[in-house]
């Protein structure tokens, strides 16, 4: 695939063919599971979400860019769900900038051009919001690594939709459960996750980390407005 700049600035890809086709055996839920919690990736207790609310499970996936075996698990589970469901798209772009490794690995997996969302754009150079070669009115996947509500990436979905580029579809590792299928389709933005809050917790049953009934009373506070 080659890339080539217009007169006007504007990028153009030359060869759009792209080959979407997964590396490895399908990754299964329990098998991601086992991985994450090996890397305690999964906290109890009382912790705080950026939206403020008091939490009594943390999804801390920040931890697996130490182990590049375990961030390709999770890349490829979410390529595997991608291809499952037969999502269309010219471009994969990390809501920033914690998924950036993961949307790395994804647009590596699939082979199809990444590209980067800045928080804000900057004030020298280009000023470019979006950093990358790409054409006006191509398709933008979003992922991410844990969504809560779905807010960050209803943001950044917005803000490259202003860039004259489309986004129907945003997928991320784990889904707390927590609104974000039903706020991001508000938006005209489809939900996707590998794995779930309600997953997780019957995998931490498993391990005898918690009873089922500590299980229903973490998803109903889970289900509490905030």
């Amino acid at each position: 695939m080659t890339a080539a700049t217009t007169a006007n600035g504007s990028h153009t890809i030359e060869d759009a063919t792209l080959t979407k086709t997964p590396l490895a055996a399908p990754v299964q839920e329990t098998e991601l599971f086992e991985e994450l919690y090996q890397m305690q990736c999964f906290r109890t207790g009382e912790f705080f979400l950026k939206s403020g609310q008091m939490t009594p499970i943390y999804i801390d996936l920040r931890r697996i860019m130490s182990s590049p075996r375990i961030l390709r698990m999770a890349a490829q589970a979410m390529c595997d769900k991608i291809v499952a469901k037969n999502l269309k798209f010219d471009y994969v772009v990390g809501v920033p900038y914690a998924a950036l490794p993961l949307a790395t690995l994804v647009s590596d997996i699939l082979n199809v051009p990444m590209l980067m969302k800045r928080k804000e754009a900057k004030a020298y150079g280009t000023k470019q919001l979006i950093e990358g070669v790409y054409s006006p009115g191509g398709t933008v996947l979003l992922v991410e690594d844990v969504v809560t509500s779905g807010e960050s990436i209803r943001e950044t979905a917005e803000a490259i939709r202003k860039e004259n580029l489309l986004v129907h579809d945003a997928i991320a590792v784990l889904d707390r459960q927590q609104g974000a299928t039903a706020n991001l389709a508000k938006d005209e933005l489809n939900f996707l996750s590998f794995l779930t809050m309600e997953g997780v917790l019957d995998g931490m049953i498993r391990k005898n980390e918690m009873t089922e009934e500590r299980k229903h009373e973490i998803i109903a506070h889970l289900a509490k407005p905030f």
